[in-house]
């Protein structure tokens, strides 16, 4: 499960992106349609292919999951072919190792709040 090999091949515009290996904070700017939720998708499936890796999906307001992330994240999984790895559940995804991705609502929440999350990549 270590070697899941996921032939991506981003668009150029993000390219500085990728290449930030230790950047804490990444940011994407461009209008609507500039491709930057599929890149940010395919780079959140990607890192959540190494086994045991969690991670979280904030939204401002979430009323539902069908206003999240989550159909994205979903549909990235198909796309990228990794599909028997993942396992994309009513309210989380499943990743491999026991990993998961988790979708909130900050307005349930404060940054304190969030901070409880542990272990979160």
């Amino acid at each position: 499960m270590n070697d899941i090999v996921i032939d991506y091949d981003p668009p150029p515009v993000f390219n500085p992106l990728w290449e930030a290996k230790d950047a804490r904070y990444l940011g994407a700017t461009g209008g609507r349609g500039s491709g930057k939720s599929y890149d940010m998708a395919a780079r959140a499936i990607i890192r959540n292919c190494q086994p045991g890796t969690r991670g979280i999906c904030i939204r401002e307001v979430q009323k539902s999951l069908r206003e999240s992330a989550h159909r994205l994240l979903a549909d990235t999984i198909n796309r990228l072919g990794v599909s028997r790895h993942f396992e994309a559940q009513s309210t989380q995804i499943k990743t491999p190792g026991d990993g998961i991705i988790t979708f909130i609502g900050m307005q349930d929440h404060t940054a304190d709040s969030i901070k409880s999350y542990e272990g979160y990549d």
